[in-house]
């Protein structure tokens, strides 16, 4: 791809002449020349200059899909000649919450690296939405979601299911009912809570507790908010959160109850009670999505067989 295209391509991600400069290493006046050559060589703006940050013309959105489609096919012809030399050299850039990132795809990645070690590994991390936006953009070769609407716009594959629960202080004062049906961290990490002889609670029998929020835009947070909706109580907020990991650590420092991922809990949380949930929320379902219609290397073959197995 030719060096002016890659320019315009950066000025659109960064929104500024400024940062793309920056971060292509080059003079902000050197960029503005390349650009500005480019345009006049097509007989239109490429950007509206005037605005801030800066947005494409209606020319620059149908300049900016070719070089998205040229770069789309460099990139397919890289994997293609990947492939044929075996897995001995290649990318593979994976999306995931930090929830996903940092604490379960590292066993996966670290048996990945020990089978094909020639392979260089990305990981983008951000929010969900995020990340399905970069798949749509080919930026990532993979991602993961529990969203049932969100994984029938991509081809799927099935890959794990995790389990909410509901953290709650063993400071706070609690009925004997609910103790007798609380379980304990070493129970949750045995797996106790996915017998169904496991009792579960309504959380209508919390309304008198703080809770940590997580929030909306997080899938757990957006879970959460339905659960409350389906208890029909407003929750008494002690503390919002961008994220369940800070969620888990505020509740075990008695902040308030709040809502966790059973693959989060290790046994060693003694400071916590935990309850299993009465909702269809409680259980997440993830796949592992594909971008549509694109070459599938066989890097991102052999990682899909390996998550699951």
């Amino acid at each position: 791809m030719e060096l002016e295209k890659k320019y315009i391509y950066q000025v659109y991600q960064c929104g500024s002449f400024s940062k793309a400069a920056e971060a292509l290493f080059i003079t902000q006046p050197a960029l503005s020349i390349a650009i500005k050559k480019v345009e006049q060589e097509i007989g239109a703006a490429i950007f509206n200059r005037s605005q801030r940050p800066l947005t494409l013309t209606s020319i620059g959105e149908l300049y900016l899909q070719h070089i998205k489609k040229e770069m789309l096919l460099e990139q397919q012809l890289k994997q293609q000649i990947d492939d044929i030399h075996g897995l001995k050299s290649g990318d593979l850039k994976i999306g995931g919450t930090h929830y996903m990132n940092a604490y379960l795809l590292p066993s996966y990645i670290a048996q990945f690296n020990t089978l094909y070690p020639n392979i260089n590994i990305t990981m983008a991390e951000t929010s969900s939405d995020m990340l399905i936006e970069m798949l749509k953009d080919n930026k990532l070769d993979f991602t993961f979601s529990c969203d049932e609407d969100v994984v029938s716009e991509f081809d799927s594959y099935p890959t794990f299911s995790d389990h909410i629960l509901l953290a709650v202080p063993q400071s706070f004062a609690l009925s004997d009912k609910l103790l007798a049906q609380s379980i304990s961290a070493i129970e949750v990490k045995h797996g106790l809570h996915l017998a169904e002889s496991c009792p579960s609670v309504n959380l209508h029998e919390f309304t008198d507790c703080n809770f940590i929020r997580i929030d909306a835009h997080v899938n757990l947070g957006m879970r959460t908010l339905k659960m409350f909706e389906e208890a029909e109580i407003l929750p008494r907020i002690k503390v919002k959160v961008p994220q369940l990991v800070t969620a888990f650590q505020l509740a075990e420092h008695g902040i308030g109850a709040t809502f966790i991922s059973d693959k989060l809990v290790t046994g060693n949380e003694t400071s916590l009670r935990f309850f299993k949930l009465q909702s269809k929320q409680a259980e997440r379902k993830y796949s592992l999505l594909l971008p549509h219609n694109v070459y599938v290397p066989n890097a991102v073959i052999e990682f899909i067989k390996l998550f699951r197995q």
